[in-house]
């Protein structure tokens, strides 16, 4: 497509989001067919001078996912999973749900349209629980009972869907094993990639970790990893998320967070700019004791900058990449690892930084995302 006729279906995309709810992506060559996706609509509205957001990776593979239909001869209506709105009338040959919205589409769907459910997170009873879990443990420990921030709905998504795919590892697909479905592999793909950082001062960078994650502090783990270095005062944690958006976290975590000098807070940070680079090159390792995820994005981003991931099975990153395990995490247990791998002799440390790194470059990139989606659209969905 040229850059008048991706224009065109920019603003034309940007003018029916904005009063429908919808995007649309016309059908390279013959119209084959048509496929729904439910997910998001935004990155359809962009021109071709407009960037992707640094934030997520779901907003190039929201768009590449419709692509990789386009180019086999389907048009793709594209709706925003968390409308509720959109009711289907064409003859989908496909549709593909990224959250809760499958449920309400199916019984307007032909009963040979293909079913999709595209996992971004382990399955939402799993998932609630494991945020109630943490939260149910902080108030054991400090006595505060904090608001939970990631619960999902209950939905029947995965028992309607014909197939699933998506993002996680085998603790993540595991939780969807009550419905007796294979799972296709996607990898989560990186925002950016960088470098291996061949000038970083390993022996500076063994007393310096990062954590960096996106909303629902308590199920990603930073109240425990706050806890771990607070008793590990030689060592620095340095913190990016929006953390200070969920008021009674700071408050309950007020000390923490401002007052412990060895712990840096910064909030929500562009993973293209120059601060992230500066804290990546300071830190050798990311310490996220996430419950429950589907696959970090903001692990495979730490991995892509050559930190060492000390992480728990739950971040939904394949198991054979290397990760140090963190086994039913609690602020002692991640300050002894921490310890452990701070006490690892430089050399050992950059060939297992050099490893992580080559494993994000050969497995969770764009390209391989779209490697793959193509072939689940190929083999699986047989819609060559």
């Amino acid at each position: 497509m040229n850059f008048l006729k991706k224009t065109y279906w920019a603003y034309r995309n940007k003018i029916t989001n904005k009063l429908w709810g919808t995007a649309y992506v016309p059908a390279k060559g013959k119209r084959r067919g048509s496929v729904l996706i439910s997910y998001i609509t935004e990155p359809f509205t962009l021109a071709p001078w407009e960037k992707f957001s640094n934030f997520h990776t779901m907003y190039w593979e929201c768009k590449e996912i419709a692509l990789l239909f386009s180019e086999r001869g389907y048009e793709c209506d594209i709706i925003n999973t968390k409308d509720g709105k959109f009711i289907p009338k064409k003859p989908y040959l496909v549709c593909i749900d990224a959250e809760n919205d499958l449920e309400r589409l199916a019984k307007y769907l032909p009963k040979n349209c293909k079913k999709v459910l595209h996992i971004l997170i382990m399955h939402w009873d799993a998932y609630n629980k494991a945020e109630e879990k943490r939260i149910n443990a902080i108030e054991k420990r400090h006595g505060v009972r904090l608001l939970p921030r990631r619960k999902m709905k209950s939905s029947r998504n995965a028992e309607l869907a014909d197939y699933l795919e998506g993002f996680g590892n085998k603790t993540i697909f595991k939780t969807f094993e009550q419905f007796k479905k294979p799972i296709f592999f996607i990898p989560i793909s990186a925002v950016m990639q960088f470098d291996f950082p061949k000038k970083k001062n390993w022996d500076k960078a063994l007393k310096h970790f990062l954590w960096i994650g996106g909303g629902g502090a308590v199920l990603k783990g930073l109240d425990i990893a706050l806890e771990a270095f607070v008793i590990m005062p030689d060592l620095h944690l340095h913190v990016c998320g929006p953390v200070h958006a969920e008021k009674d976290f700071v408050e309950a975590y007020k000390k923490e967070l401002e007052e412990t000098p060895n712990i840096h807070t910064y909030g929500r940070i562009d993973i293209g700019s120059k601060q992230f680079a500066d804290i990546v090159d300071k830190c050798s390792a990311l310490v996220y004791p996430s419950g429950g995820e589907g696959s970090s994005g903001a692990v495979v981003q730490a991995i892509h900058a050559g930190l060492v991931p000390i992480i728990t099975h739950e971040t939904g990153i394949q198991e054979d990449s290397g990760y140090i395990a963190l086994e039913n995490p609690t602020p002692a247990s991640i300050a002894k690892t921490v310890r452990d791998f701070s006490d690892i002799p430089i050399e050992k440390v950059r060939e297992k930084s050099y490893l992580i790194w080559k494993y994000a470059r050969d497995h969770y990139t764009r390209k391989t995302f779209s490697a793959a989606y193509a072939r689940f659209i190929d083999e699986i969905l047989k819609l060559k």
